[in-house]
C-alpha cells in the first residue's frame, strides 16, 4: 500500500473520529439543554401552582376585607335606614327607603367589582390596561387616595399569562400601599415600546428601609420578585422614609 493511500486512510479515519466525537458532544449538549428545559418547565409549573395558591389566599383576604370594611358597613346602613323608617312619618320613611335602595345599588356594584378583579377570566378577557384602570377606580372610591394611570399611546396586548402575572403584581403593590404606606397619592405608569414593557408604581407614603430584614422578608415583595422571575423580567424597588416608594418592572415582549 502506497504511503499516499495510508495517509488518506489515516486522515479519513481521523475525520470520521472527529465527526463522531463532535456528534456525540452535540447530542450530549442537546440532551443537557433538553433536561435543563424540562427542569425549568417543571419548576415553572411548581411556581405557577404556588402562585395560584397565593392568589387564592390574597383573594380570600381581599374578599374578607371588602366584606368587612365596605359591603358590610353599607348593608348595616341599609338596615338602619329601614329600621328608622318604621318610626317616622310616611314622607321621611320614603326618603330613608330611597337612600337604602341607593346603598344597595352601591353594594351590588362593589360585589361585582370585587368579583371581576379576582376573576382571572375577566382579566384575561379585558386585558391589563382595563384591569388596572378598574383596580385604581376601586381604590380611589373606597380609600380616597388620589390614583392616576399614565400609559403610552401605542399600547398593545401581551401574552395573557404575562398580563395576568403583571396585574397580580399591581394588586400586590396596591395592597401594600393601602396596608402600610399611609399614602395620599398613587401613580402607575405603563410604557409600551417595540420590544420592551416598563411599569412603575409610585406612592407618596411613609416609605421604609429597603435593607431592613423586615422589608427583605415581606411576603408582598417576595411574591412580586417571584412573579417577575417566572416571566424573566427585571424588578427594582426604591424607598425612602417619609418620601414614598417606587417599584419598577420591565420585561421583553418579544
Amino acid at each position: 500500500m502506497s504511503s499516499s493511500i495510508i495517509v488518506l486512510y489515516v486522515a479519513g479515519t481521523l475525520l470520521l473520529t472527529v465527526f463522531a466525537f463532535s456528534l456525540i458532544v452535540l447530542l450530549l449538549v442537546q440532551k443537557r439543554k433538553q433536561n435543563r428545559f424540562r427542569k425549568e418547565k417543571e419548576q415553572l409549573q411548581l411556581e405557577m401552582m404556588k402562585m395560584s395558591m397565593e392568589v387564592q389566599e390574597e383573594a380570600m383576604n381581599k374578599i374578607s376585607q371588602e366584606l368587612h370594611d365596605n359591603i358590610g358597613a353599607r348593608l348595616n346602613a341599609v338596615k338602619r335606614n329601614f329600621m328608622a323608617a318604621e318610626a317616622v312619618n310616611a314622607e321621611t320613611a320614603t326618603a330613608l327607603k330611597g337612600d337604602a335602595l341607593k346603598l344597595l345599588d352601591d353594594v351590588i356594584k362593589d360585589a361585582r367589582d370585587v368579583s371581576h378583579l379576582l376573576n382571572s377570566d375577566y382579566i384575561t378577557k379585558h386585558g391589563l390596561v382595563a384591569s388596572v384602570k378598574k383596580e385604581l377606580d376601586d381604590v380611589r372610591r373606597t380609600s380616597g387616595i388620589d390614583c392616576n394611570l399614565t400609559l403610552s399611546d401605542d399600547y398593545y396586548s401581551m401574552d395573557a399569562q404575562k398580563e395576568l402575572l403583571i396585574f397580580r403584581m399591581v394588586q400586590e403593590s396596591v395592597a401594600n400601599t393601602l396596608k402600610h404606606a399611609e399614602a395620599t397619592r398613587l401613580d402607575i405608569q405603563l410604557n409600551y415600546e417595540r420590544e420592551m414593557f416598563y411599569m412603575t408604581i409610585t406612592d407618596d407614603g411613609k416609605g421604609f428601609d429597603e435593607l431592613s430584614e423586615k422589608a427583605e422578608s415581606g411576603i408582598g415583595l417576595i411574591n412580586m420578585r417571584n412573579r417577575v422571575k417566572m416571566i424573566k423580567g427585571n424588578f427594582a424597588i426604591q424607598s425612602t422614609k417619609n418620601k414614598g416608594t417606587t417599584i419598577s418592572f420591565s420585561i421583553k415582549t418579544t
